[in-house]
């Protein structure tokens, strides 16, 4: 099997390489965006000449491979029905000197290209053919991309009626779900007096327990450690006088679903549970992307975004936002306890697309 790999300004560019080279008949293994300068982005496809073939016994392990890669190509067949569709939008790109340069500063912060185009071409909608600038045309994309992405507010309907409101912090190894948790503990103690309570669910990261009986030592709070199902709820039980209820859990490679499912089984039951999912903003895009499909069986209740001060390319967060109807509640901009997070809101994701310098506080 002969892959190689092919870069050009556009999609349509980078396709067109990959027919005249591989023929008809190549496989498109995958394709992502690439810097080509502070403004610019290109497409990059990975192709094969000839059909991928899984000996009989790595069946089984290629499975969740295959079907991605059958993903891709069902996207990348999208995409083009779409472009082959708008071929007088292709040439605004192409002419429009003001769109063509927002249009790669946008891929360049990261944007989706496909996401891009479709709000885009609504932006021009909006315009109704008036002769833009570029900041009137960006105007009218972040007026359109807003209507896309939804921030939630989830400590607003604490109660204490019913007995305590359940918060469940989830996501990958190192996103940072210990530190987000005290963080917002802390806001919860101090500045809402709500009467809260903390659990750990982590017994295998070493150091976590202490680090986050510590916090909770702190602030002066109930802390418990769970090693089971059972005792997350006794737990619990023991805790029906507080307000409210912070529960950490470990972080392990949860692209394998068995790792969520027994994640999820430690919430089955009467009891509701919030989650919060957390992703770090350094991820790939795609690896957010995928992340958030496994963790659909868990009624994710909204993101949580940290690590914004350890990147300058923030479009994968919005990418995400777009992608699925997940709100985003809080973003982590820094290491320190509890002052490094942030409500998230409209107007702090918008100012991630606009250039460095003019971003707003």
């Amino acid at each position: 099997m002969q892959v190689k790999t092919f870069s050009a300004p556009t999609m349509e560019l980078a396709l067109a390489q990959v027919k005249r080279e591989l023929g008809p008949e190549a496989i498109i293994l995958s394709t992502r965006k690439v810097s080509a300068g502070p403004t610019e982005s290109w497409t990059e496809i990975s192709a094969a000449r000839e059909p991928l073939t899984v000996p009989d016994e790595a069946k089984p392990a290629a499975d969740c491979a295959s079907s991605k890669v059958i993903d891709d190509i069902q996207e990348i067949k999208s995409f083009l029905s779409l472009l082959i569709s708008s071929k007088d939008q292709l040439t605004q790109l192409r002419t429009n000197r003001p769109l063509a340069e927002l249009y790669h500063s946008l891929l360049a912060k990261g944007l989706d290209e496909k996401q891009v185009f479709i709000l885009l071409n609504k932006a021009l909608s909006d315009l109704d053919g008036e002769t833009a600038g570029r900041a009137t045309i960006f105007n009218a994309f972040c007026k359109r991309l807003v209507t896309k992405i939804n921030c939630a507010s989830p400590f607003r309907a604490i109660s204490d009626a019913s007995g305590p409101s359940v918060y469940t912090f989830v996501g990958p190894t190192g996103v940072g779900k210990t530190t987000t948790l005290a963080k917002l503990a802390a806001h919860l103690k101090i500045k809402r007096r709500i009467e809260l309570a903390v659990i750990s669910l982590d017994t295998y990261r070493i150091g976590a327990v202490e680090q986050l009986k510590t916090y909770a030592q702190i602030l002066e709070v109930p802390f418990y450690v769970a090693q089971s199902k059972s005792e997350l709820h006794t737990a619990l039980e023991d805790l029906s006088h507080c307000d409210a209820v912070l529960v950490d859990t470990t972080g392990k490679n949860y692209l394998d679903p068995d790792h969520v499912n027994h994640l999820r089984s430690l919430f089955d039951g009467r009891r509701r549970f919030s989650h919060f999912l957390v992703l770090s903003a350094t991820a790939k895009d795609e690896d957010l992307q995928q992340t958030i499909i496994h963790f659909r069986d868990i009624d994710i209740n909204s993101l949580i975004f940290t690590k914004l001060d350890e990147t300058i390319h923030h479009g994968c967060i919005v990418n995400q936002l777009v992608r699925f109807n997940y709100p985003v509640a809080y973003l982590g901009t820094g290491q320190r306890v509890p002052e490094d997070i942030e409500p998230a809101t409209q107007k702090k994701l918008l100012s991630f697309l606009l250039p460095v310098g003019n971003q707003a506080a």
